[in-house]
């Protein structure tokens, strides 16, 4: 399995088959657990870890295109459009970046996201203060 960096670079129904395909193999080594038949028990534990990175990227992935989506210039935008976003980790800036795109693949917006701004943690800090915004550049084509 590729590491997390290259993991972040492909495409998702890339990820959505390599994902389907640990969970098959998993299945696959449980089942050969259970029979007796399995040789190389260290490999379950293997596998077990890369389908959690590949739940990783792919919840990151949707978490930085649902904060994005939510800011009120790209809902502007947005509006009463088909469209389909995209999103990629940028290291250079520390950001995941997240293209809006119509159904003609014109771009609508492009928005730089920070999914690693802390949370409020208590129920006072949250209901008191408000929220924190993890959409830190929005460029409206």
């Amino acid at each position: 399995m590729a590491n997390i960096v290259e993991l972040r670079e492909k495409s998702m129904v890339e990820l959505l088959d390599m994902l389907e395909d640990a969970r098959e193999e998993l299945f696959n080594l449980r089942f050969q657990k259970a029979a007796g038949s399995l040789e190389n028990t260290g490999r379950l534990k293997v596998v077990q870890r890369d389908i959690a990175q590949l739940n990783e990227v792919i919840g990151k992935r949707n978490w930085a295109i649902a904060e994005a989506a939510q800011d009120a210039q790209v809902t502007a935008v947005l509006a009463d459009r088909k469209w389909q976003a995209t999103a990629s980790y940028v290291y250079e800036d520390g950001l995941w970046q997240v293209n809006f795109a119509d159904e003609d693949g014109q771009s609508l917006a492009t928005v730089g996201v920070d999914l690693n701004k802390k949370r409020r943690r208590t129920r006072r800090q949250r209901d008191n203060i408000a929220p924190v915004q993890k959409v830190t550049k929005v460029e409206v084509a």
